[in-house]
């Protein structure tokens, strides 16, 4: 009997110790449920989440390329910046680059935060990816992004342990953009572009700033070209100013020398259209003719109006050399002084008018000289003969005062010669001049040769009064040269 009870007494402990466990389980699972509950719809949040918070093409594209980008999470923020490169966007990560294959044995070390970022990573985005794998497997197909076409995909098991890109970088970029081959053959390439150095300019997969940029292109350009002196000048040309440089150059290539975007004078003509009428003149000067604008007009920054390379005249020297001596010469005009420069004559761009002058004639005189000699040559003889200024002056400078073309009355007698005879009156600067106090010529008392209102273009009296001839010849007391009445 005692045994028997001892037997009973150790099933009834057993039963209890059954049925606490049983009444254990129940009540956990419950919690169990509501755990997984919880875990479930943890999970599905994190899959709607991912999918609203980003465009279905960058989600997708995360999810596919998951194993990439759980290492290179810093990318992933890169999808939604302005500029994104299309295959980076929408395409896999393996079209460029190839996989990291099979390691035999890697360490590696990796602090909290970043082992963090990895799992986090994997457990957004694993969810995601078997839904959409799971999508593609029963589609059976994938589609590219180009018009939906079906494309055949291939796994592939390489050796590499390091990821590089699928080809050299200076063939790469070609596979998607070939249309840029015409330019590879121009005469004039940009130096990163001709050696296919692309990613010196442009970032392979996103940036903030316009094609992909790896800076703003007003910072950009002046990395390579330093511009700061040319900036420093006393004049700057807007375009440079702003550094807005693919306004006048192509970033590739270009078929102009400094890869501009056109021809020097049809780029130049879009900022300056008034002169691109002067293209239809008659004379037009060699440089604005043969497409030479920086011949005389620094593109960027110059100390000289306007944008001039030097100052004039020198400028205008470095071509007409010769003339720079007619301006040494005893008598020439104030070029290169505060009052006047070759373009006050010329016009360095083209005109209607022999040797680029911005008049006709005698009107290109008279803009500087329109009183008093205007005033009285207009209906005097030499202005009926239609006689011109340079006729009897150098525009530039002579030996002779007032930059006249020879000695007074050489000059003179060129025309006037059949009254030598007749006029036995000595006219010769060896004779001297009582009254003007001077060499004796045609102009020193007795004419004006730019006309008067006397007659014979005299200066004093008309002809054939005897005023002229007493200026000199007076009947005074004394030794006075000439002849005493």
């Amino acid at each position: 009997m005692a045994e028997l009870e001892v037997v009973t007494g150790d099933i009834d402990v057993i039963g209890e110790i059954a049925e606490e466990t049983d009444d254990g389980r129940r009540s956990k699972r419950p919690l169990i449920l509501l755990l997984l509950l919880l875990l479930l719809l943890c999970g599905i949040t994190s899959i709607v989440d991912t999918w609203v918070s980003y465009k279905p093409d960058v989600a997708r594209f995360v999810a596919r390329n998951v194993e990439c980008l759980q290492c290179h999470t810093e990318l992933i923020p890169d999808m939604s910046q302005p500029s994104v490169h299309n295959p980076f966007l929408t395409k896999e990560c393996t079209v460029c680059h190839t996989p990291h294959g099979k390691e035999v044995e890697r360490t590696i070390f990796a602090g909290g935060s970043k082992t963090w970022g990895r799992v986090r990573t994997l457990v957004e985005w694993l969810p995601l990816k078997w839904i959409i794998s799971l999508y593609d497997s029963v589609a059976g197909v994938k589609r590219s992004d180009e018009g939906g076409e079906i494309v055949s995909t291939e796994t592939r098991q390489v050796k590499d342990v390091e990821s590089n890109l699928v080809l050299p970088e200076t063939e790469l970029c070609w596979v998607c953009h070939g249309n840029l081959g015409p330019q590879a053959v121009m005469p004039y390439p940009h130096n990163p572009f001709e050696r296919g150095f692309c990613t010196n300019c442009h970032d392979p997969h996103s940036s903030d700033f316009r094609t992909l940029l790896v800076q703003d292109e007003r910072d950009l350009c002046v990395t390579c070209h330093p511009m700061g002196p040319q900036l420093s000048r006393a004049q700057v040309h807007p375009p440079a100013g702003q550094r807005w440089c693919t306004n006048c150059h192509d970033p590739h290539a270009s078929n102009w020398r400094g890869i501009l975007v056109s021809n020097q004078k049809d780029l130049c003509f879009t900022c300056h259209p008034s002169v691109a009428p002067l293209s239809l003149k008659a004379v037009q000067h060699n440089p604005f003719a043969y497409d030479n604008c920086t011949g005389c007009h620094e593109p960027h920054g110059s100390d000289y109006q306007p944008l001039l390379i030097t100052y004039q005249p020198d400028l205008c020297y470095f071509c007409h050399g010769g003339i720079r001596y007619d301006f040494l010469k005893a008598s020439h005009h104030p070029v290169g002084s505060q009052f006047l420069n070759c373009t006050g004559c010329h016009n360095p761009h083209a005109t209607d008018y022999s040797a680029l002058l911005v008049a006709r004639d005698n009107q290109l005189c008279f803009t500087c000289h329109a009183y008093p000699v205007q005033a009285t040559y207009d209906g005097s003889s030499h202005w009926r003969e239609r006689l011109l200024c340079v006729e009897c002056h150098t525009p530039h400078g002579s030996n002779f005062a007032p930059i006249l073309r020879d000695t007074n009355p050489d000059l003179c007698l060129r025309c006037h010669s059949r009254y030598e005879g007749n006029n036995k009156h000595p006219v010769r600067p060896v004779y001297y001049d009582v009254n003007a106090a001077t060499g004796l010529t045609c102009s020193s008392t007795c004419h004006d040769p730019h006309g008067t209102t006397k007659n014979y273009m005299l200066r004093n009296y008309r002809f054939p009064k005897d005023g002229n001839c007493v200026i000199c010849h007076a009947a005074t007391k004394g030794g006075k040269v000439g002849v005493n009445y």
